[in-house]
């Protein structure tokens, strides 16, 4: 069967105690089924959990194709919030523009923030930054 490392999986169980007649875990990898065994993980299973996750990751990585390098996503800062709080509190919709979009501020707390900060905001301009 093709493997699908998304959408596919066998089983996954919670709460029985998987155990064989071997004292160690049993992870294996069988290539030509893409099948990976995790079996026998008995109670310090919890405490090697990481550990044998990674084990399967790098299992998983052998069967699979090396992911295409991900595109770096261009992020803008957002305008000062002396700025935003300005338009807000002069504005006749609630909305305030960034990067030009325009949204509407409707979070209460935001709302109040906004409104409490109205007319010191220019004074506070870097408050909270040490």
């Amino acid at each position: 069967p093709n493997l699908d490392p998304i959408y596919q999986h066998v089983g996954h169980f919670v709460g029985i105690r998987p155990a064989t007649n071997f004292r160690d875990y049993q992870i294996s990898l069988t290539a030509e089924r893409n099948w990976i065994t995790c079996a026998s993980i008995r109670s310090t299973g919890l405490t090697a959990s990481l550990g044998i996750g990674r084990h399967v990751v790098d299992l998983l990585r052998s069967l699979l194709p090396l992911p295409k390098p991900m595109e770096k996503i261009r992020t803008s800062p957002l305008p000062e919030v002396s700025q935003l709080v300005d338009q807000y509190n002069n504005s006749e919709d609630g909305c305030v523009l960034v990067h030009g979009f325009l949204y509407k501020v409707t979070h209460p707390l935001t709302q109040f923030g906004f409104q409490a900060r109205s007319g010191i905001a220019r004074s506070t301009k870097g408050w909270g930054k040490r």
